[in-house]
């Protein structure tokens, strides 16, 4: 036999006597991709919840088509911050379009004012960017609960300022109706007023004779019609005359203090 032969031979043996290669595990590849798959459904739904809870905040910009789910969650987890009205030393300035420096800025930044607005739930800044919603979904939610609330408080004062602002340059048909009859109230209380002012009808001759204060306050009574109590001496509107005795104590209380008709 040659020495080709040989090592033909010797190869074939080894050949054979190699294990076959082991086969793919397709059952662990299939539990894998239903894991993933389970993720994706868990993370569009979470999305889709986010986008509902801010349009209910009165985010609208998340319904537009073209931004994307970054400028949509982070534009609007921006917004809720900005109407909590919390004083914090950080510029939150959000644009469309960012780039990966920028947006990491911004991540960083959002995580950071959180605790100071005493967020419950923790989040870190790569989970922001790399829109991991079913973390981001506590966060969010409790910032919407916390943008309503605070709009809640302060609506009355704002919408006080509002019109306040508005009634400055402008005026409803309204407005100027009420202006208008104001104007005319006010020219016909002034007549009347002028009508019905008080009438001088005696006048004392002598009142630096008066020395003490209760003569003085009955003489001036007197000489505006009134008695020294709260009636009229004049004839009343019902057209009632003073009976006979009334008229005598008059007589007698002009003559003792000299009246002047």
């Amino acid at each position: 036999m040659s020495t080709a032969a040989v090592v033909g031979v010797h190869r074939s043996r080894s050949s054979s006597s190699r294990p076959p290669p082991p086969l793919p595990d397709f059952e662990s590849f299939n539990k894998s991709s239903k894991v993933e798959v389970r993720e994706d459904e868990e993370q569009e739904r979470k999305f889709h919840e986010i986008i509902e809870l801010l349009l209910a905040a009165g985010y609208f910009r998340a319904r537009i088509k073209g931004l994307s789910p970054f400028d949509k969650v982070v534009g609007g987890m921006t917004w809720c911050i900005e109407v909590c009205n919390v004083d914090i030393d950080v510029d939150l300035l959000f644009q469309e379009n960012l780039t990966i420096g920028q947006k990491i800025s911004l991540t960083e930044k959002i995580v950071a004012v959180l605790p100071k607005m005493k967020c419950p739930h923790r989040i870190e800044p790569h989970q922001i960017q790399g829109l991991d919603f079913i973390h981001i979904f506590p966060v969010v939610q409790w910032l919407v609960k916390k943008a309503i609330e605070t709009r809640e408080e302060t609506g009355d004062y704002i919408r006080a300022f509002s019109v306040s602002q508005f009634h400055k340059n402008y005026e409803t048909p309204e407005d100027i109706a009420s202006k208008i009859l104001k104007d005319k109230m006010y020219v016909s209380y002034g007549e009347i007023k002028e009508v019905y002012r008080p009438q001088r009808l005696f006048r004392y001759h002598a009142p630096q004779k008066l020395k003490e204060e209760e003569v003085r306050v009955q003489t001036t009574l007197l000489e505006y019609g009134k008695k020294i109590g709260s009636a009229r001496i004049t004839e009343s509107k019902e057209g009632e005359q003073l009976n006979e005795a009334e008229k005598r104590v008059l007589k007698k209380q002009k003559r003792r203090v000299g009246f002047r008709v």
